[in-house]
């Protein structure tokens, strides 16, 4: 299952202020949840800025060489290319960090 995907308990765990305040649970959920997880774990997912925050993360992994932060990333890229069948494929624009542009 990718680490992208949460149950709605998680969410509510993670949307609650004032339990994050209190319970070290909450805050270390917290702590580990990044920008596109949250994004894509609301009820309207809007698959573009999920995109945008899949390829950003994805750079910033391959500039600082964290090869699990990429796998995960990919992971996610590949569940949201595959559920959104008629858009531009995230898969692409990832593969097209490995290719040199043309002169």
């Amino acid at each position: 299952m990718s680490p992208y995907l949460m149950t709605s308990t998680d969410l509510a765990a993670l949307s609650s202020g004032d339990d994050a305040t209190v319970s070290e649970l909450a805050a270390r959920r917290r702590a580990r949840l990044t920008v596109a997880q949250a994004e894509q774990i609301t009820a309207a997912v809007d698959t573009d800025r999920l995109a945008d925050s899949l390829l950003t993360e994805f750079r910033a992994a391959w500039s600082a060489g964290d090869h699990k932060q990429m796998t995960n990333v990919v992971l996610a890229a590949i569940d949201l290319d595959r559920s959104t069948p008629g858009e531009p494929r995230l898969m692409d624009e990832i593969r097209g960090f490995n290719t040199q542009a043309a002169a």
